[in-house]
C-alpha cells in the first residue's frame, strides 16, 4: 500500500515501501525500485499501474526505470508489465541498468515478453532521457 496513496486526489508522487515513483514532467513518469536485491510482484505493478491511470486521465506518458542491483520483477509482475493495461500508459520505457544481472533479466523482458511498446536499455540516466527527447521531438 503506497504511504502517500490518498494524500490528494491527484499527487504526481507514489511512495510505497518499495518503489518511489514520480512524474518528472506531465509525460515522463519515473519508477525507481528503491530496495536492493529484491523482488517485484505483480500487486506492485498494478499499484504502480493504478496510480498512474489516476493521475494520467487517459494521456500517455515516457517510463524511465531504475532499479538498485539484484532488483527484479517476478515473472507475474514481468507479463503485466508488458501488457496491453501497460501499453496504454506509456508510449516507450527507458531503462537504466545497474548491474549485469539486471541487464540480463531487462533483455529477457524485452526480447520474450515483447512489450507492445518501444523499451530499450540504458547505461545511465543522461542517454534514457537522450532517446526519450529524441522521440518527444520525433527523432527516435
Amino acid at each position: 500500500m503506497p504511504i502517500n496513496a490518498k494524500n490528494t486526489m491527484k499527487s504526481n508522487k507514489y511512495i510505497s515501501t518499495d518503489v518511489i515513483a514520480e512524474f518528472l514532467e506531465e509525460d515522463l513518469l519515473e519508477f525507481h525500485f528503491v530496495e536492493k536485491a529484491h523482488e517485484i510482484g505483480r500487486k506492485t505493478v498494478e499499484d504502480l499501474h493504478d496510480w498512474a491511470v489516476e493521475y494520467l486521465g487517459g494521456h500517455k506518458c515516457y517510463l524511465l526505470v531504475r532499479t538498485e542491483p539484484g532488483t527484479r520483477l517476478s515473472e507475474e509482475a514481468r507479463a503485466y508489465a508488458s501488457s496491453e493495461e501497460f501499453d496504454k500508459i506509456s508510449f516507450a520505457d527507458a531503462i537504466i541498468r545497474t548491474d549485469y544481472n539486471h541487464e540480463m533479466a531487462a533483455n529477457f523482458f524485452i526480447r520474450f515478453n515483447r512489450p507492445g511498446r518501444p523499451v530499450r536499455l540504458f547505461p545511465d540516466r543522461a542517454h534514457a532521457m537522450a532517446w526519450i527527447q529524441g522521440l518527444k521531438d520525433g527523432k527516435g
